[in-house]
């Protein structure tokens, strides 16, 4: 498998480290992966390396995660703050982009759709996410930032992500997140989108999977039995296949 390199990427939003595995290919797009709520991009690194050799695939660190610049008022830890980061990284990438978000990846990735609309994207791609966590989404109990930075650790294990965000950034972003609702966002979408779903997602019902795919025009929807909510652990292979066959769509 491709070896996946680990750089620095100065933006006008900041400091982002990022993965990074291939090289640009003329004529296809390149693809770049959101981590989750509490993640980073090394939760990618299993899918990276599987499609390095075809595909130029970046995995940014989104702030207060993996070495990023990481703000010190909770406030910026909202979808607009990463949708901010998202389009201040898209900045330094030739060409058109594959966006892809896992978790609270999702809600970042239709921010960025509703703040900078589609122009420069070529798919998107929508795993295991909810456009309006609302009540539904139990990924995390707590009613304040010490709630929920405790418990940071518990679900970190259980999703088994090995570097994870600062418990600060982890409290602000559900915070934030928990109140967002895109739903309207998804009738403006307007490229090529796959929306992937493990069958037993406990940290966000394949129901919202579902809502996502019947408000994005043409969107595709795959549902995997047996798989909960990071299929990327699941079953990396798979999740490289299904992104490639998107990057092949555009």
């Amino acid at each position: 498998m491709a070896d996946i390199r680990r750089g620095t990427v100065e933006t006008s939003a900041g400091s982002i480290r990022v993965l990074s595995g291939g090289t640009p290919v003329p004529g296809r797009p390149t693809l770049v992966l959101l981590h989750g709520i509490q993640g980073s991009a090394s939760a990618w690194r299993a899918v990276m390396e599987r499609l390095a050799d075809e595909v130029h695939v970046l995995a940014p660190n989104l702030r207060g995660r993996g070495g990023s610049h990481t703000p010190d008022r909770l406030e910026d830890y909202a979808p607009a703050g990463f949708a901010a980061d998202v389009a201040a990284f898209a900045a330094t990438i030739d060409g058109p982009f594959v966006l892809v978000g896992w978790s609270m990846g999702v809600l970042v990735a239709l921010e960025y759709v509703a703040t900078h609309g589609t122009g420069r994207l070529a798919a998107l791609g929508l795993i295991g996410g909810s456009a309006h966590p609302g009540g539904e989404c139990p990924w995390f109990r707590g009613e304040t930032p010490d709630a929920i930075a405790e418990e940071a650790t518990a679900r970190a294990a259980a999703l088994n992500l090995t570097e994870t965000a600062t418990p600060f950034a982890v409290a602000g972003s559900w915070l934030a997140a928990r109140a967002a609702d895109h739903r309207a966002t998804l009738a403006r979408v307007d490229v090529p989108t796959l929306v992937l779903h493990g069958s037993n997602d406990d940290q966000c019902p394949p129901s919202h999977g579902r809502v996502i795919a019947d408000g994005i025009a043409g969107a595709e929807l795959m549902v995997w039995p047996g798989c909960g909510h990071n299929p990327m652990a699941h079953d990396p292979a798979g999740v490289a296949a299904a992104l490639a066959a998107l990057v092949r769509r555009t």
